[in-house]
């Protein structure tokens, strides 16, 4: 009751009561979402790119609802504690018009320099490392299994043209997003996307958009992956150096990590019914890298006519 209590002192919330304790309330007002916050950097970054991605976009993300004082937090304990709108009711890959303008203006916001110099110094910045991901394949290059032979030797491949590629725009920014970016945090009130951010820390860099279009072609198809990102081209362009810095991105083998760790070494049994798993996940992102160049050498051969 405590926190109850506490809420009913702070926000201009009604009749509240739980309804999943500790993170779902019920009110007069409505379903909404308790999210707590031990780091207040990482607090105030989420508070600003809700507020920031919900200006010029037909999608609403989870804003902090404000107190009766117009905050967007309050101190409970020794963490922070925010109060949002929440849904069940999933949104769907349909609306691509609607996906593609909350992306794009999710990545202005991404780049822009007083979002992005807010928290840089903690973002997670994941790197790819080959020889690691070899060590741990070893067993099954030295047995010969040709996907994991034919895999290897792509990513090494892949991640000298994902190197060119940065490289030749080194010097332009990336963009810090949520770390846990995700088509099944879109949500539906009324007809709206209504999009539930997270509370992980943030990435620099085009990771976690990467796994969005990897979820979007797993729920779509590649036709549909290539309209989103025409959508998102119309509000963010992708055909200078920020498309470039996504492309690199996606060619950098992630998914090799992905499919080493559903591998069991246990038994032979388990060992072919991983690497079984394994060829269809890396044929799946195999797709992604070559849906999503494809698109760009469509972009590049309209511009040449």
């Amino acid at each position: 009751m405590e926190l109850i209590n506490t809420l009913e002192k702070e926000y201009e919330l009604y009749g509240i009561r739980w309804k999943e304790r500790p993170y779902l309330i019920m009110t007069d007002y409505g379903e909404k979402r308790i999210r707590y916050w031990s780091e207040e950097d990482n607090l105030n970054w989420h508070i600003r790119w809700r507020d920031e991605s919900s200006k010029g976009s037909s999608a609403v993300p989870d804003r902090m609802i404000r107190t009766k004082n117009g905050e967007a937090a309050i101190k409970y304990g020794n963490r922070w504690l925010t109060v949002h709108d929440h849904t069940k009711e999933w949104y769907g890959c349909e609306d691509i018009e609607r996906w593609g303008q909350f992306i794009g203006t999710l990545l202005n916001t991404a780049i822009s320099s007083d979002n992005h110099d807010v928290f840089v110094k903690q973002t997670r910045k994941p790197v790819f490392d080959l020889n690691q991901c070899i060590t741990r394949a070893q067993k099954y290059l030295e047995a010969n299994f040709q996907c994991m032979v034919t895999s290897i030797k792509e990513s090494k491949q892949r991640l000298e043209f994902s190197h060119a590629i940065k490289h030749n725009v080194r010097n332009y920014p990336l963009p810090v997003l949520d770390g846990e970016l995700s088509i099944k945090n879109g949500r539906k009130i009324f007809h709206f996307l209504f999009y539930q951010g997270s509370e992980a820390l943030p990435i620099k860099g085009y990771l976690p958009l990467r796994k969005f279009l990897v979820e979007w072609l797993e729920q779509t198809s590649p036709s549909s992956l290539k309209l989103l990102l025409t959508e998102v081209n119309k509000h963010f362009s992708l055909e200078r150096e920020q498309g470039l810095l996504l492309l690199a991105e996606v060619v950098t083998p992630w998914e090799l990590y992905d499919c080493l760790d559903q591998l069991d070494n246990s038994s032979l049994e388990r060992m072919i019914d991983g690497l079984k798993k394994y060829e269809v996940c890396w044929e799946s992102n195999r797709t992604l890298v070559k849906t999503v160049t494809e698109w760009f050498d469509e972009k590049r051969r309209k511009v040449a006519l």
